[in-house]
């Protein structure tokens, strides 16, 4: 049908229908809303005609730009259930919808988190996973999902290698997607990106949209070049590996064949998550209201060394407002909600 933009709220809209209400004396029409500054996310209203702004009736609106009032965006809120090499886990959720980016705790744990949340489990639309490792993988999680008919969204490199090992009752549940791929879970909008880290059938980061809202998300990354920063320009919430301190690292007693594979193949150190913390802002135009710190390392790290560099960054780029909080092994954060 029609299209045009809301001048007074800068999104982009489609008249896609039209239907009365219950007493069938006013029209109404279905609108698709559109943001401007995302192209990938729509949604639908309906809205009354003619229109208190103006009066415009619906043939009239399907010819030119309509100034209307829209709904205000619902609130994303995002909770860290525990992250570290025993368990990740990350609950996002806006109004009756959710989702959960890996599932590496137990069913107990899990569903205790979503009941501390105040979130209900029967909420939850789908599952993101980012890689195969058990830390972000828990077969009890797994199967509850199953049982529950909870789609699992993993990368297309990931899905032959998850159905061979855990040989789920129903394999449709299991959605795979391909790098920069946008799709849908309920009303939240999802875009994968690879990220290194020595994982079989790869790693996978997540950017996760709802209307403007944005939520960036990378909990296990081996380094931070190539250009990886780019994905997560602009976004509300950061979540962000800081695994090790170097020094602890190399003082540690482990193999050096482990310490090698952890500074090269396996995450990233406080120094470098800072790093690429500054490179993100230095390109981003929308500051991030929250920097989350995750998969810190239980022997190599310390949570006040991770935050520090952290800080400096902030400070540096005067957003000393910018909550920044660290997740721990087997304790949920604040929620933080945009």
């Amino acid at each position: 049908m029609s299209a045009g933009i809301l001048t007074n709220t800068q999104v982009f809209y489609e008249i896609v229908g039209k239907r009365k209400k219950k007493n069938g004396k006013r029209k109404c029409a279905v609108v698709k809303i559109q943001a401007a500054n995302l192209s990938a996310y729509c949604h639908q209203i309906i809205i009354d005609w003619p229109h208190s702004a103006g009066g415009i009736n619906y043939n009239q609106a399907k010819q030119g730009i309509v100034p209307i009032e829209t709904d205000k965006e619902p609130s994303i809120n995002i909770r860290i259930l525990g992250s570290s090499s025993a368990g990740n886990s990350t609950l996002i959720w806006a109004g009756k919808e959710a989702l959960l980016v890996d599932f590496g705790f137990s069913q107990k744990y899990t569903l205790e988190k979503f009941e501390q949340a105040g979130v209900d489990f029967s909420a939850l639309r789908g599952v993101l996973l980012t890689h195969l490792h058990s830390d972000h993988l828990s077969k009890s999680m797994f199967n509850k999902l199953i049982k529950e008919r909870i789609p699992i969204h993993c990368h297309r490199a990931v899905y032959k290698p998850l159905l061979r090992q855990y040989r789920p009752k129903d394999q449709n549940l299991i959605l795979p997607f391909s790098d920069q791929q946008l799709f849908k879970i309920a009303s939240f909008q999802i875009q994968g990106f690879r990220v290194p880290h020595d994982s079989y059938g790869g790693c996978y980061g997540f950017n996760i949209f709802l209307g403007s809202q944005k939520i960036s998300l990378a909990t296990d990354l081996a380094f931070a070049g190539n250009g990886l920063a780019k994905n997560f320009i602009d976004s509300d919430i950061l979540v962000l590996e800081s695994n090790y301190d170097p020094d602890m690292l190399e003082n540690s007693g482990r193999p050096f064949e482990l310490i090698e594979r952890i500074k090269t193949e396996g995450h990233l150190s406080n120094e470098q998550s800072a790093q690429l913390l500054d490179k993100i802002l230095q390109q981003s135009q929308k500051k991030p209201q929250a920097v989350f710190l995750t998969h810190l390392s239980q022997q190599c790290n310390l949570a006040q060394l991770a935050a520090g560099g952290i800080r400096k960054v902030l400070h540096a780029h005067r957003l000393n407002k910018t909550q920044l909080l660290i997740a721990e092994k087997r304790k949920a954060s604040n929620t933080v909600r945009i």
